[in-house]
């Protein structure tokens, strides 16, 4: 029977909550670019920031309602997490999302959410630096190889195969998969002493100051103008991050982090194929397609125990 104690650790019930934040973080990618093209910022740096300030702000916010209404303490025991939480909401939340808005506006979102999948690699390899009991072992080399080859793959377009990546747009999908991941390492070490979502709620809304404040160097906040419809979508991209993120802190303090690594190919998955039935430009060309059945394979090598 599913009890409290491994509701989050029985690999059906592992496999369940992964698929949710899957699907939820999956539909940020079609989300996000529908957003910049009602509120027209598709070209403007700052107007992208802010938009990921008031998100996450938000989706802070609703976590802090939630933990005090459960009858939870929203202060932290030990003075020293306070630190530890500020770091992670620049892992997790500032740098990640600049280079995810920016990246993403300079390249398809099929292509980004492949990309992103390599952040499972990134997982494995730092999980075997700061575990002493997760060594890298020939299956997962393998693993780590073949899911390469799968983000090269993405590139291939009709003529040949395309090595062309630009730093602000597949170069910055790269990097927000090299910040989650090392903003993940911090969540493990830390989860012992902190409740997830409060963890949660602390780098969402200490990550979105430091983005609204980045967003000033830009310009003005009035670049902005909601109408009711994407105040709708700005407030379902909130919820999904505080839905997303809470649970995924739960499944990440109750699994080793390279077993957790396998799931998170579940979010390009989802990603790709809601960008394909949500927005007309996109396509599921066979690069696409055979990329990921790659990066699937890698990715049940690097983590299968």
């Amino acid at each position: 029977m599913i009890n409290r104690e491994n509701l989050f650790t029985w690999r059906p019930a592992v496999f369940f909550w992964a698929l949710v934040c899957a699907l939820l973080w999956g539909s940020a990618f079609p989300m996000v670019k529908t957003g910049f093209v009602m509120l027209d910022i598709q070209h403007s740096t700052g107007g992208k920031l802010y938009f990921a300030a008031y998100r996450f702000f938000l989706a802070g916010a609703m976590i802090f309602a939630g933990v005090f209404v459960a009858g939870k303490s929203i202060v932290l025991s030990h003075k020293r997490d306070y630190s530890a939480m500020v770091l992670t909401g620049m892992l997790q939340t500032t740098l990640q999302y600049t280079f995810f808005y920016i990246g993403l506006s300079n390249t398809t979102g099929v292509k980004a959410s492949i990309i992103i999948g390599s952040g499972s690699f990134f997982l494995a390899l730092f999980s075997h630096l700061w575990f002493k009991d997760d060594p890298i072992t020939l299956r997962k080399s393998i693993g780590l190889i073949l899911g390469f080859a799968g983000i090269v793959l993405v590139n291939l377009q009709e003529g040949g195969l395309n090595f062309h990546m630009t730093l602000t747009g597949e170069g910055f999908i790269l990097l927000t998969a090299l910040s989650s991941t090392l903003a993940l390492v911090v969540v493990k070490k830390t989860a012992v002493r902190v409740y997830p979502p409060l963890m949660c709620a602390y780098q969402l809304s200490t990550g979105a100051v430091a983005l609204f404040l980045l967003a000033l160097f830009f310009e003005s906040p009035a670049v902005l103008v909601f109408s009711m419809r994407s105040l709708v979508l700005l407030l379902y991209l909130s919820f999904l991050s505080a839905a997303a993120f809470s649970l995924w802190y739960l499944l990440i303090k109750a699994n080793r982090l390279s077993s957790m690594a396998v799931y998170r190919f579940l979010i390009p998955v989802c990603a790709v194929l809601l960008s394909v039935a949500l927005i007309e430009s996109e396509h599921l060309r066979w690069p696409a397609l055979a990329a990921l059945v790659m990066v699937c394979l890698g990715m049940l090598l690097t983590t299968r125990e």
